[in-house]
């Protein structure tokens, strides 16, 4: 007899990625970070996880400039891992990324277009926008992308909408990141109100960060190439290498839940012991809270 908790399991589970920054022909990002071997690793975390992915996600900033190369790179590293997982991919593009050449790529589409797209997976429709401005680091949608977006969300899916955006919509502490913002915050929020989305998955502030979009939830994973160090005063910009993160987001009926997933592999330990698992496991399931929880004196 197994565990089974006091909750259903997720309909849905996606992996959320951001910002793998990738340099083609073995370039290091900043002359410091191997971004190849960093996205590398969080594939294999999400991978070792043991979780069913139904889709891996990827928001922006997928190569650092826009070479061809990176977006090769990328699909040369990302494409064995869906296929191992049965998962759908899905990507969209950053301020670091460059259309023309991410959507010859990708897409094998020859334009300046974004390549805006819509994914279904079991009912649960996620819709992925570029927020990239061209030519500029902040972010915003055009007038045709609103309306696109509009039509999307016009009818409801089965089990609602994840919007993937890399531009994040909430307040960053840092003023140089706030240059940078999603540009017309009020327009998007009035366009989301009374729709069925369920989150935003966003990334571009390189942390792990919550917020509401009105009563949307916005998730913004940590970048896979580097993190910004919180712990320095706001008006400074500094790059750390080490809590790397991805966001592991479960989709229930009535919540969504995301949760930080280092992708480094740090010493672990077990927190219960063999034999209390195997005493739990031999408990009827109606008991099982009961007994786990009573406190022992």
């Amino acid at each position: 007899m197994a565990l089974t908790g006091s909750r259903p399991a997720p309909s849905h589970v996606i992996a959320h990625l951001s910002d793998p920054h990738l340099i083609g022909n073995g370039g290091l990002l900043a002359g410091r970070i191997d971004t190849e071997t960093k996205l590398r690793n969080a594939l294999a975390r999400v991978e070792g996880a043991g979780e069913r992915v139904d889709a891996l996600v990827i928001s922006g900033d997928l190569a650092d400039s826009g070479d061809p190369a990176a977006y090769e790179l990328l699909l040369t590293i990302v494409r064995p891992v869906v296929e191992r997982l049965a998962c759908a991919l899905v990507l969209t593009g950053g301020n670091h990324d460059e259309r023309r050449p991410m959507a010859q790529a990708l897409y094998g589409v020859d334009s300046d277009d974004p390549q805006d797209t819509v994914t279904y997976v079991r009912g649960l429709r996620i819709i992925a926008i570029d927020s990239a401005v061209p030519g500029y680091h902040h972010g915003g949608f055009s007038d045709a992308q609103y309306a696109w977006l509009t039509k999307e969300l016009a009818n409801p899916a089965e089990h609602g909408t994840i919007l993937v955006i890399h531009h994040a919509p909430i307040t960053y502490r840092s003023p140089v990141m706030q240059l940078l913002d999603f540009d017309d915050v009020e327009r998007l929020r009035d366009v989301l109100a009374g729709s069925d989305v369920r989150a935003i998955l966003s990334g571009h502030l390189h942390v792990t960060s919550f917020g509401t979009l009105g009563a949307i939830p916005v998730l913004v994973a940590g970048g896979v190439s580097y993190v910004d160090d919180v712990g320095a005063p706001r008006e400074l910009l500094m790059g750390v290498d080490g809590p790397q993160s991805w966001n592991l987001v479960e989709i229930h009926h009535d919540q969504v839940v995301g949760t930080v997933v280092p992708i480094e592999q740090h010493e672990t330990w077990p927190a219960l012991s063999e034999a209390v698992m195997e005493f739990m496991a031999s408990v009827p399931e109606e008991d099982q809270r009961e007994v786990f929880s009573r406190k022992r004196t």
